[in-house]
């Protein structure tokens, strides 16, 4: 999986000439895309993603979606089913993403729907034509992990700039 931000680039930015660093730096990278996927649902870089639902006709939270690759279902006999592709419509373009169908089958009571897909934004290319505020909060983020690398968090005023650029991709759920 190639990250948003290339090692060589967090380098630069962090001005970290060696290479003794490089694990630290590569670790705060994947926290920084952790944190903004986290936040926002976003999927920042293209891999196969699971998604549990309450029930059928429920709504995505993951974005971008590629393809949907099955949906998964126990019955009401407790089997699990994969919902054939042809029965259902996948509206994947919109956030938030939904799948619809004339007709649902029955689940087996109290059990869930998994939702496996492909999602993700292509490239870093692709994630700054959507919108250069995440690839900031990205950065910013890097150099925020990598400073309180020590303790493991995130001081609290890069935290609450991050979540400004990334607030507006925020998926809220009531």
């Amino acid at each position: 999986m190639v990250e948003p931000i290339e090692l060589a680039d967090a380098k630069q930015q962090l001005r970290v000439l060696s290479d003794d660093e490089n694990a630290s730096i590569q670790n705060a990278i994947v926290d920084a895309r952790g944190w903004i996927e986290s936040y926002t649902g976003l999927i920042l870089t293209r891999r196969e993603v699971v998604e549990v639902l309450p029930c059928f006709d429920g709504m995505l939270s993951t974005w971008p979606i590629v393809s949907i690759d099955a949906v998964t279902y126990l019955d009401t006999s407790q089997q699990e089913v994969v919902f054939p592709e042809q029965d259902y419509f996948a509206q994947i373009a919109r956030r938030p993403a939904r799948l619809s169908s004339k007709l649902w089958p029955a689940i087996y009571n109290g059990s869930t729907v998994e939702v496996t897909m492909t999602a993700g934004f292509a490239s870093p290319e692709a994630i700054n034509a959507f919108s250069p505020n995440i690839m900031r909060a990205m950065r910013l983020l890097v150099a925020g992990f990598y400073a309180d690398r020590e303790t493991g968090g995130l001081a609290g005023d890069v935290e609450i700039a991050a979540k400004r650029l990334c607030r507006p991709f925020k998926s809220w759920r009531v």
